[in-house]
């Protein structure tokens, strides 16, 4: 690896605090504004609104959705990072690892509360982790040398079965959101909002990054040693954080679809197994900074 420049801890240091912050606020602010109203939506949709605290003027389903990730960034999320952090002053490649796949849960995950939530009091809070993520994403990444990652994995990482594990997983959330998007469909997941931005990120660019690392991993190559580590660690969090969501929504009545129910937790055991074969396969125990 390359050396790492300790002014990314500076960012993420900001980064856990500013989340917590929020994520407090978010799960403990439950002032009643208008619990219970419904408004009809511009496709013709009856739709109730949550009416309290931070997601007062959100969507029920979107509002217990955010509380579901709220809960995960606080209580997994933050502690995740902060560990990453302790991890990778090792200057080990696990904890590099970990520390990207960290940022890139918390990059996605405040990209989303900017473009998909209804403007509230933490707006700018949102942005602001936006921005600190995605430069400590960047800053971690310019840190590894493409060319001898591969060196510090076992030869017997089972390449083929992550590969393939993975091209499912995109396959599965790139058909369940494209189902979405039927005419007969899109109205149900729109609510009272404009677009998707969700499906949006996730078909644009997170599943066609998953299906090129998991090929180069298949090939061997060495962008699949280095995004397929980041990807799961990333992902797990952010699967954890989806179950959460679901949870949070079965039990305020809201309708959750079969394929949310089957896919999500399902892949939340699948992805965690592949954490535990990523982990077990990294050679580097020892410092790798001066590779």
């Amino acid at each position: 690896m390359k050396p790492y420049n300790k002014k990314i801890d500076f960012l993420v240091i900001l980064i856990a605090f500013l989340s917590t912050i929020i994520a407090t606020v978010s799960l403990f602010y439950t002032k009643d504004f208008s619990a219970g109203d419904s408004i009809k939506t511009i496709s013709g949709q009856t739709i109730n609104l949550y009416g309290r605290g931070v997601y007062k003027n959100d969507s029920l389903s979107m509002a217990v959705q955010a509380k579901g990730q709220d809960l995960v960034t606080l209580f997994f999320g933050v502690p995740f990072l902060l560990y990453s952090v302790k991890l990778n002053k090792k200057e080990t490649l696990l904890g590099r690892f970990l520390l990207t796949g960290a940022l890139a849960y918390f990059l996605y995950t405040y990209t989303i509360y900017c473009f998909a939530e209804s403007y509230n009091f933490l707006f700018i809070g949102y942005v602001a982790i936006m921005g600190l993520s995605f430069y400590a994403f960047v800053g971690c990444m310019t840190t590894f040398k493409l060319g001898r990652i591969n060196e510090n994995f076992n030869k017997k990482i089972p390449t083929k079965y992550l590969g393939i594990s993975n091209i499912i997983f995109a396959l599965l959330i790139g058909l369940n959101w494209v189902r979405r998007l039927a005419p007969a469909e899109v109205g149900k997941y729109l609510d009272h909002y404009t677009t998707l931005p969700i499906q949006a990120l996730d078909l644009g660019i997170v599943l066609p990054t998953i299906i090129f690392s998991a090929i180069m991993l298949m090939r061997r190559h060495s962008w699949g040693y280095l995004l397929t580590p980041i990807i799961t660690f990333k992902g797990l969090t952010l699967l954890i954080a989806l179950d959460a969501m679901i949870i949070f929504m079965i039990a305020n009545g809201v309708e959750v679809a079969i394929a949310d129910l089957t896919i999500f937790p399902l892949y939340t055991l699948v992805v965690a197994f592949n954490f535990y074969l990523i982990v077990k396969n990294i050679k580097d125990q020892e410092n790798v900074a001066k590779d």
